[in-house]
């Protein structure tokens, strides 16, 4: 019996051409997690799914792994997204990041409720956020994914921060100088990263400052991932 498929809300992580005509798409479904889709003649559509675009979809399964993708109703196409250099590549970002960390077959609610705010809080912005915004999404998918660093309080023993302390990315974040490994950072810089994590996203759009954040950040990610996000290309460019 043919599958009759399902509608799911979607927002588009990535999006391939494949052959002249047809994509594969990868999107972010809240009850499914990360899904592969193929889009028939999606090149040809001017309007349609494009990198942090949030739809309506609907999702049949076929073989090979991925899904066809039905009709598509877009809900959010981000047009203010696409006007700024910046803010784009930020988003680039965030939904390679999302999805690195989201797993296929598994609801993600939460990781789609971040994004979606995300994606939202970039399109509704006249200039480009601060570093320390970037920063925060991503130390909160690490932690929504369930591997969190320690900022306050050593990774090794557990006990209260020290006058001076390590950074670890490799092993769990903040450690004590006498617990071995990292390098010293100041303690004011781990208090930065824990504000951010806790801080909601909204409140932290003109957040001065993140120059030192993001890079800690970005290491924590690199750790966990082994390797680097494609998309930091873009913001390196920019710098």
């Amino acid at each position: 019996m043919r599958d009759p498929g399902r509608e799911r809300q979607a927002l588009v992580l990535s999006a391939s051409p494949y052959g002249d005509d047809d994509r594969i798409l990868r999107l972010l479904v809240p009850e499914d997690g990360r899904v592969g889709a193929f889009q028939r003649g999606g090149r040809r559509k001017p309007a349609g799914l494009d990198v942090g675009v949030r739809a309506l979809v609907h999702l049949r399964a076929r073989t090979g792994g991925l899904e066809t993708l039905g009709a598509v109703t877009v809900e959010d196409a981000r047009v203010h997204l696409r006007r700024g250099y910046g803010r784009l590549a930020f988003a680039q970002l965030g939904c390679e990041l999302v999805g690195a960390f989201s797993r296929e077959g598994h609801p993600e609610p939460k990781l789609f409720g971040l994004l979606e705010t995300f994606l939202l809080l970039l399109d509704a912005v006249q200039t480009d956020p601060s570093a320390a915004f970037l920063a925060a999404m991503e130390l909160k998918v690490l932690t929504f994914a369930g591997v969190g660093a320690a900022f306050d309080r050593c990774a090794v023993c557990g006990l209260p921060p020290e006058a001076e302390m390590n950074f670890d990315a490799e092993h769990g974040g903040a450690r004590h100088v006498g617990c071995g490994g990292g390098r010293l950072v100041p303690l004011a810089a781990l208090a930065e990263l824990e504000l951010l994590r806790r801080t909601p996203l909204r409140e932290l759009v003109d957040h001065p400052g993140g120059e030192g954040s993001e890079p800690m950040a970005a290491e924590l990610v690199r750790a966990q991932l082994g390797r680097e996000l494609g998309a930091r290309a873009l913001l390196t460019g920019l710098q």
